[in-house]
């Protein structure tokens, strides 16, 4: 398994979207030209914005027509400002690509001063803000979620698979659904989720399993377009649960959009994440 690579996952489609966006705010952002001049649009190159980097993560784009591109306009008093713009064909029923902001260990670290990982039962409390838009140019099967990533040891190389991975969805469009099947629907931090539990299975050409991990997705039962995550409080809730183990370690905070089809853009005005 290759570090800019990964998760292979297929999410099965729902029959009714969740919500109408439940908060809107105003997008400030820098002209496409300034835009442009921190853009990549090759296949998994990176943008460095210290101690976070952008990755334009097309991990799902193998048997799928398209193409996606990735790009900071600013980087300000630790938030982040950047686009992902993508037009993707196929199979609706999978990913095609996580175009992301990445704090922490994506199989291997790649920027310091992180200040992770953090010990589930370190007392560490670890929060994100975001504020994002999306454009749909044609009808796009989508979410804007979290990718948090989990192991056993604190400093895990990019050959050492997850343990465990939670998704926690701020937004979902045409249909798009997560792993696995729902377990039940939850109130954290005063937001109610949809918390859904599945499992990654990987296989070698000859049908033999190569890594597996767990995967809990929490989806909000409204979507929104701006919000601040307690992420130690939905983590908190599988411990209690005796889903995640309290001894294991949060490596990774991602953040950015899973596309099946469709062309469109997101747009995050402000993005940040504290350790704290």
């Amino acid at each position: 398994m290759v570090p800019t690579g990964s998760r292979r996952r297929l999410r099965t489609p729902l029959t009714a979207l969740v919500g109408a966006t439940a908060l809107a705010v105003p997008l400030l952002l820098a002209p496409e030209a300034a835009a442009r001049a921190a853009d990549t649009c090759a296949a998994f190159s990176t943008v460095s914005i210290s101690p976070y980097y952008l990755n334009n993560n097309v991990w799902g784009a193998k048997n799928a027509s398209g193409k996606q591109c990735t790009w900071l306009n600013s980087y300000r008093g630790g938030k982040a400002n950047w686009e992902t713009s993508f037009d993707w064909t196929g199979d609706r029923t999978s990913v095609k690509a996580y175009g992301s902001v990445v704090l922490g260990w994506h199989w291997g670290w790649k920027e310091k001063n992180t200040r992770l990982p953090v010990r589930l039962n370190s007392g560490r409390k670890v929060t994100s803000s975001w504020n994002f838009n999306i454009t749909q140019n044609t009808p796009t099967v989508m979410n804007v979620s979290y990718d948090l990533w989990f192991h056993q040891k604190p400093n895990p190389d990019w050959k050492d698979q997850p343990h465990d991975e939670v998704m926690v969805w701020l937004n979902r469009q045409n249909g798009a659904g997560p792993l696995g099947t729902k377990r039940e629907r939850l109130t954290v931090a005063g937001t109610a989720w949809d918390l859904y539990v599945g499992k990654i299975v990987n296989k070698d050409s000859g049908g033999r399993v190569t890594s597996s991990w767990n995967v809990y997705s929490y989806v909000r039962a409204v979507n929104t377009n701006a919000a601040t995550t307690d992420l130690t409080a939905l983590t908190n809730a599988l411990v209690q649960r005796r889903l995640l183990a309290s001894t294991s370690y949060l490596t990774s905070v991602e953040a950015g959009t899973e596309v099946f089809t469709g062309k469109g853009k997101l747009s995050t005005s402000s993005y940040s994440v504290n350790v704290g």
